[in-house]
């Protein structure tokens, strides 16, 4: 086997052992993420958050991996986006992506 492969090896082992012990040896690190809830858009707001970046519909739909007549049910009012696409329009209405 490989070097790299006998270190990592050797490493799980030891995460695996200290796992099971009472006694924790091994450093363990944290990190809080705050993580915002999902907005509920109406659909003029899906509208005015497409405006505002600058996509047609069909780029949109492209971008959240939809088709154009889901998001022009989105707009209309006929349908609603769900969790992933909410979370996706989130991130575009605030600039982290698109």
């Amino acid at each position: 086997m490989s070097e790299l492969f006998d270190l990592l090896s050797e490493s799980l082992n030891e995460a695996i052992t200290d796992a099971k012990s009472e006694k924790k040896t091994l450093r363990r690190h944290t990190r809080m993420i705050k993580i915002e809830p999902i907005p509920d858009y109406t659909a003029d707001e899906i509208k005015v958050i497409r405006d505002k970046v600058g996509f047609t519909q069909k780029l949109l739909a492209a971008f959240l991996g939809v088709s154009p007549k889901t998001i022009e049910a989105w707009e209309s009012g006929k349908n609603k986006p769900n969790g992933p696409s909410l979370r996706l329009l989130s991130l575009i209405k605030n600039h982290q992506i698109a």
